[in-house]
């Protein structure tokens, strides 16, 4: 059988092995590659820093280096700007060793880059679900020409979308794109923990009519090193993680912003070099932190779920943890960030001020060892992404027939329940309360 590396396109094939290194394809990418080539839309799962992004991105790449894009034609939606950032040199990398290009479009982007790329769009587009929508809505970028040739769209950490406000968003953006390209739009979505990938498969599908198949290849069993302590309060608590920390590499994840700014104050005293990392803190701030965790080797970073998602933060050594996580699914992507060196444990010390904290840490640590994880609850009646999105394409296009708006909105999954009479209804209510008007005809 060919293996899928010798069914990459020749250029792709020898920049792999030129520029990266690379001898093989892990398990997962050549699974992947098996069903993105044959085309199908695909969930890919993997651990932490299994190889995701190239699974996906690799049999990408290679199609468009075999049909030359017009335009986009590959879009990498991550669910905050922190990973896109955190991807833009990767993608930067794999896109120039080919001859494309990729763009990274989210909030901070100066304008004078975004006019460039309008004028002369990248071939991979890397961006946010709300960035997305700015450039639908914006009379500055003609939709029809940036996606006319759209082929493929990744979505990296979709649990973290799936079941959401802003998946539903993302779902019914991503058919707004689907309208415009000439192509039936592959969905790929990457994530590390899911509980129930076939549900996301399926919601992840829209209207697309292509085939699907989920990525899960059979796991490596790995070492684990795990923790679970009582202590009397935060201040010994901080004491303890401090002396842990000392002379290593490590992420201590709290369950609020108040507690990092405590727990960092605490280990500050006890002479450990700590930097703070959650939404309220600048962007300045958190580069300045994540740049000096990359070089550093006695550093810990504090910090909320701000650095849960699939962040890569170099070469970790210890997971710490204030108290217990909510889900399961959190608790294996953070503890995932360490055991990436060879022979390395990945490791997680929990440190609990309550009792209830305890039971709960362990409670997450015996649902983990049994290999179950939290499925995703998708919603069919979002009604407040309808609404929101139901304005967004008035103002995108200057108006929008009631037939026209529900013809779109009643195929994205997350509006799937709500009937036509309500959708009419609602209609009525927001022209009544001037949330609407009526234009003409």
């Amino acid at each position: 059988m060919v293996s899928v590396f010798a069914r990459f396109a020749p250029r792709l094939q020898q920049a792999i092995v030129s520029r990266l290194g690379w001898s093989s394809l892990r398990p997962v990418q050549e699974a992947a590659g098996e069903a993105l080539l044959a085309g199908d839309n695909a969930v890919i799962l993997a651990p932490t820093a299994g190889g995701k992004t190239e699974a996906a991105m690799f049999p990408a790449l290679s199609q468009l280096v075999e049909t030359a894009p017009d335009g986009v034609s590959v879009l990498y939606v991550a669910p905050i700007k922190a990973l896109l950032n955190n991807q833009a040199d990767r993608l930067g990398l794999y896109t120039e060793m080919i001859g494309l290009r990729r763009f990274v479009w989210h909030g901070d982007t100066p304008s004078h880059a975004r006019s460039q790329f309008l004028r002369e769009p990248a071939e991979l587009l890397m961006t946010t679900p709300e960035s997305l929508e700015v450039m639908l809505v914006s009379p500055r970028v003609d939709e029809n020409r940036l996606f006319a040739d759209l082929r493929i769209v990744v979505i990296d950490e979709v649990h973290a979308l799936a079941g959401t406000d802003r998946g539903a968003h993302l779902m019914s953006v991503l058919e707004r794109l689907a309208r415009v390209s000439k192509h039936d739009l592959q969905r790929v979505g990457l994530s590390a923990t899911v509980g129930n990938p076939e549900a996301i498969l399926s919601w992840l599908r829209g209207t697309s009519k292509r085939s699907g198949r989920v990525i899960d290849p059979p796991r490596q069993p790995g070492r684990r090193h795990i923790l679970v302590t009582h202590r009397q309060n935060l201040a010994q608590l901080s004491q303890d993680a401090a002396t842990i920390a000392r002379g290593h590499k490590s992420l201590f994840f709290c369950q609020s912003r108040s507690m990092t700014e405590a727990v960092a104050e605490y280990m500050k005293r006890a002479g450990t070099t700590v930097f703070v990392h959650h939404s309220a803190v600048s962007r300045e701030e958190r580069q300045l932190a994540e740049e000096r965790f990359h070089h550093g080797d006695d550093v810990c970073i504090v910090c909320t779920s701000t650095l849960e998602l699939g962040i890569d933060v170099g070469d970790l050594d210890r997971v710490l943890q204030a108290e217990a996580p909510d889900t399961v699914s959190s608790f294996l992507q953070r503890m995932g960030r360490t055991g990436r060196r060879t022979g390395q444990a990945a490791n997680t010390t929990f440190f609990c001020e309550t009792t209830d904290g305890v039971v709960q840490a362990i409670a997450l640590v015996e649902l983990a060892k049994a290999g179950w994880v939290e499925s995703v609850q998708v919603e069919d009646r979002c009604w407040p992404v309808l609404i929101h999105q139901l304005l967004a394409m008035s103002l995108a296009s200057d108006g929008i027939t009631a037939v026209t708006a529900w013809e779109h909105l009643s195929h994205v999954p997350d509006f799937r329940g709500i009937r036509q009479a309500e959708f009419e209804r609602l209609i009525s209510w927001m022209l009544r309360d001037d949330a609407l008007r009526i234009a003409g005809g």
